[in-house]
């Protein structure tokens, strides 16, 4: 019986191992894949200061209640997650006065700007304001080697 046991759950651990890599491989681009233009993170700098910045601090340090939006404590928060992730995030509930009025191109900028200031590099492709295509790009906190 604990050999039947055992064997179950070796094949259930095996089967959980598996199912983690194939969903990591589908999510094909990473977050340090240069996945944002400087310019457009530029333009998405300039929304955060209008649209942003009175809740989650001109430093995106967070206020109060108010989250962090850069640093440690806000990319541990997102690892494992994906860029469509915060972006549905900041889509359906920022900002939080008049949530949902910001087009997706203006969304993709303010995340793009989130990336850039969390020191993500930026890539030679803009984010698209899409969430299925940002749905296939890893939030990961580190690096990977």
């Amino acid at each position: 019986m604990n050999r039947k046991i055992a064997i179950a759950l070796t094949i259930g651990l095996a089967i959980c191992g598996l199912s983690h890599s194939i969903l990591r491989a589908q999510a094909g681009a990473s977050v340090w894949d240069g996945v944002y233009t400087e310019d457009q993170a530029k333009g998405g700098e300039t929304l955060y200061r209008k649209e942003c910045a009175s809740c989650h601090g001109d430093d995106l340090a967070g206020l109060g209640q108010t989250p962090p939006l850069s640093g440690k404590e806000f990319k541990m928060d997102w690892d494992g997650l994906t860029a469509g992730d915060l972006y549905e995030r900041i889509r359906v509930s920022m900002p939080a006065d008049h949530p949902g009025t910001l087009s997706p191109e203006q969304n993709a900028g303010i995340l793009a700007y989130l990336l850039k200031s969390n020191e993500f590099p930026a890539g030679k492709t803009a984010l698209r304001g899409d969430t299925d295509t940002l749905k296939q790009i890893r939030f990961e906190s580190a690096k990977p080697k």
